[in-house]
Parts: structure tokens; C-alpha cells; sequence
């Protein structure tokens, strides 16, 4: 398994009867000795893997309890994005499912929250997502069952008839990788699509009209969506370079070294003689070569890009999540200011 699926696979999930036939009271019993974590009545995770997997490990685990939990859920909004392998920059603050009635939408109010003997062990809790209904009229179309749940099938929203509103309503840096990702089948289920059907999907002819305002906000998404970037951490480093106005480079440029070998880049500001590259999760072992020999073969490459003059400037998803972290780095770099930034930062 990758690197980047094992990110977003759910945490075995233990409930009674399917955890070595456990009862309800014994897991009860763990619950409150604080071993296990409840993520939903009648769905636990030990504490242990609870706290140690990743933000998407987590909300994935939480989906999953929320389709055993319910009556055959069907996910939309960022959770179905999610489900369908688009990127974001963070996991969403809640799970969403569709009602079919109005009056049932809303966010969840009540939820398991996590025992006193857990408080006691262990500081800065990882956040249980909640459940937010959100009422859409049917039909709607479905995509195919994404894994087997514990009662029931996983199951999504069609792209189509989410994908609008999802973008409107996101920030600007996670709508910009769905589109990047989209437009480039660089995702985690290869999904592509074509900027002209992108344009007609978000444009409303699949999905509805939209107002102005949100016409606007999808306008300078695809404005400035490309099928070049190749990692969700590329499409990062340009939405944070787009809102704090800096000048924008030139996206995957081949450049001789001065070992004679062609080499490709990440960003390269021609006018600055700089090259940008985004160091993103597994990259030194993504092609299932030794870390250490990948590591190498970089430092041999950027030894021949700077032997001929070239800068380098390097940063990683730490870097590219921190608007003032970031612009500080550009800033050192000579990188210039061409438009006026469009989020708040004092570097």
C-alpha cells in the first residue's frame, strides 16, 4: 500500500460481537479504563492507534463508525470528496450526510465524547468529528460502495452533484487542489477530468446555478487550476503563492545540470534564477527505492543544478499550511510582490 493510501485507511474498528466476540460491557468496561477511544456508540478504537494515526486515519475511522452507526448513509460535501480520493489540506470539521428532510439538517449536538480516564492519560485529545446532516432534495445519483462497512456499504454522492456547491464553500487553497487534481487524474482514485467539462460541471450544467458571488469564487479557481501540478503539496505551494500575491513560476521546467543531464522541477522563477521545490510525503521513497539512495540521487541533482548557477529554495507541507511561514521563505528568496495579497499575513 502507498504511502499516501495508508494515510487515509480507517483504524480497525472494534465493535460487540465483531471483536473477537467481545460483549458490550467488556468493551464498555476498556472504554472506561480509558483502552479504547469511542468514536461512536458502539464503535471503539484503542487508544493507543488512536492517537498515533494521522488527522485522516481518523476522520476516515470516524466515516466508517458513522455508516455502521446509521441506516445505509450516503456522504456528500467535502466528506464524499474525501471518500472519492480528492485532496484537501485538512479533514473536514464534520462529517456530512444527506437527509432527504429539511428539518433534520444541521450539525449533530450530541455525540460520545471521550471518558475522564482518557483526560486524566493523555493532553491535546484528538478532536471526534461530528455528524452535520445536510438536506438535499432527491434524487441524487451515487457512486459505487468505496469499501464494505460494518453494517452497511460506504457510500458517496456522485462527483457531479456535489462537486459546485464543495468548491464554493471551500477555502481557496483546498478548491485549487481538487481542480489541479482533477485535471491532472493525479488522485487517489485517478478520477480526470477535462478543464472544458470541469468548466461546464462548475458552471452549473450538472449541478444547478449558483450566484455571483459564487460564480466568482469558481472563475478564479479554474483561472488558475492546472493538470502540471503533480502532488497536493505542488498545488499548495501555488494557492498560498496566488494569495499572498507573489510573482508565480514557471511549473515543471526542464533544466540541464552541469552533469549534462536533463532535470525537471517543481517551480523555477526564470528572472531569479530559482528554482522551488515542494517536498512532499514519501517523496524520497515514492518510486519504492531505498530512502537513503533517493536522498542521494537528489543531493547528486541539485548539486548539477547549482553548479550552473541555479538557486534552490526548498519547503515542505509545514511550510506551504503557514501563509506567514511561507511568505517569509519567498521573502528571503528575493521572490517578488506582483498583486496585492488576498489573506492577512506581517512577513
Amino acid at each position: 500500500m502507498d504511502a499516501l493510501k495508508e494515510r487515509f485507511t480507517p483504524l480497525p474498528l472494534m465493535t460487540p460481537g465483531n471483536d473477537g466476540g467481545r460483549s458490550r460491557k467488556s468493551l464498555g468496561r476498556a472504554f472506561a479504563a480509558g483502552d479504547l477511544v469511542r468514536v461512536r456508540h458502539g464503535f471503539y478504537v484503542d487508544t493507543g492507534v488512536w492517537l498515533g494515526a494521522t488527522s485522516e486515519q481518523r476522520f476516515m475511522t470516524t466515516v466508517k463508525a458513522v455508516a455502521g452507526r446509521l441506516h445505509q448513509p450516503v456522504f456528500t460535501g467535502a466528506t464524499a470528496l474525501l471518500l472519492q480520493g480528492m485532496p484537501l489540506a485538512g479533514t473536514p470539521a464534520a462529517v456530512e450526510v444527506v437527509t432527504s428532510t429539511a428539518s433534520r439538517a444541521g450539525l449533530q449536538t450530541t455525540m460520545p465524547g471521550y471518558h475522564e480516564a482518557h483526560l486524566r492519560h493523555a493532553d491535546g485529545l484528538p478532536f471526534i468529528h461530528r455528524t452535520r446532516n445536510v438536506f438535499r432534495e432527491p434524487p441524487f445519483g451515487l457512486d459505487e460502495p468505496l469499501w464494505p462497512g460494518v453494517h452497511t456499504s460506504l457510500r458517496s454522492v456522485h462527483l457531479g452533484e456535489h462537486l459546485l456547491d464543495t468548491l464554493r464553500d471551500l477555502g481557496f487553497c483546498d478548491a485549487l487542489m481538487i481542480t489541479d487534481a482533477l485535471l491532472s487524474g493525479r488522485n487517489r482514485e485517478g478520477i480526470r477530468c477535462s478543464r472544458t467539462g470541469l468548466e461546464q460541471l462548475t458552471r452549473g450544467s450538472a449541478a444547478g446555478p449558483t450566484g455571483a458571488a459564487g460564480r466568482a469564487v469558481l472563475d478564479r479557481v479554474l483561472r488558475h487550476s492546472t493538470h502540471l501540478s503533480e502532488s497536493p503539496g505542488e498545488s499548495l505551494s501555488r494557492a498560498r503563492m496566488i494569495e499572498l500575491g507573489f510573482e508565480l513560476p514557471r511549473l515543471q521546467v526542464h533544466l540541464t545540470g552541469a552533469d549534462g543531464v536533463d532535470y525537471r522541477v517543481d517551480f523555477w522563477w526564470e528572472e531569479l534564477d530559482l528554482i522551488g521545490e515542494s517536498d512532499g510525503w514519501g517523496k524520497y521513497a515514492a518510486d519504492g527505492t531505498d530512502p537513503a539512495e533517493s536522498l542521494r540521487r537528489e543531493k547528486r541533482r541539485e548539486d548539477a543544478l547549482r553548479e550552473r548557477g541555479h538557486r534552490f529554495v526548498r519547503w515542505d507541507w509545514f511550510d506551504a499550511s503557514d501563509p506567514q511561514r511561507f511568505a517569509e521563505l519567498l521573502v528571503r528568496n528575493r521572490v517578488p510582490r506582483r498583486r496585492r495579497a488576498s489573506i492577512r499575513w506581517s512577513a
